[in-house]
């Protein structure tokens, strides 16, 4: 499998400029801009902290995939995602470890980014999330970049 390491770690909280301020000064992550996501009623920041995007993601109303997560399990862990080369191979692979996805199919987002190395994109992102019941009750996340994008 072409997984190539932990690139972001998720993080649910109910205000966001709180938890990028605590980052911030408790790390001294270096802090994105806020992305408003609304398919999924969110908007995060990524706070980058040495060689790991913990990215911060907060509801904006009181339905979606946070607001339900916060209700349901409170601030906290939300997923860990890994770079991969191919999202469909990934999957396949996974799939014949009886691993199953929330979707059957990768999700895509146009979204703007920075490498590590200091590049920025503006660029489809394809996405997988493995349902938690299928891997010691851990959401995980499979992401393809782009293939210039590099990774630390």
């Amino acid at each position: 499998m072409d997984i190539r390491r932990i690139t972001e770690v998720g993080i649910a909280v109910r205000d966001l400029e709180q938890a990028t301020t605590l980052f911030a000064e408790l790390f001294s992550a270096s802090i994105g801009p806020e992305i408003e996501v609304p398919a999924y009623g969110m908007r995060y920041r990524m706070c980058r902290v040495g060689k790991v995007d913990f990215e911060v993601m907060a509801p904006t109303g009181d339905t979606g995939v946070i607001a339900d997560f916060l209700n349901k399990r409170g601030e906290g862990l939300h997923h860990i995602a890994f770079a991969v080369d191919d999202i469909e191979e990934t999957m396949a692979h996974l799939g014949r470890k009886s691993v199953q996805f929330v979707d059957e199919k990768p999700r895509a987002l146009n979204l703007d980014f920075v490498d590590f190395a200091g590049r920025r994109f503006s660029e489809e992102v394809r996405f997988a999330f493995s349902h938690p019941r299928s891997i010691l009750g851990i959401l995980f996340e499979f992401i393809q970049y782009p293939r210039e994008y590099q990774t630390p």
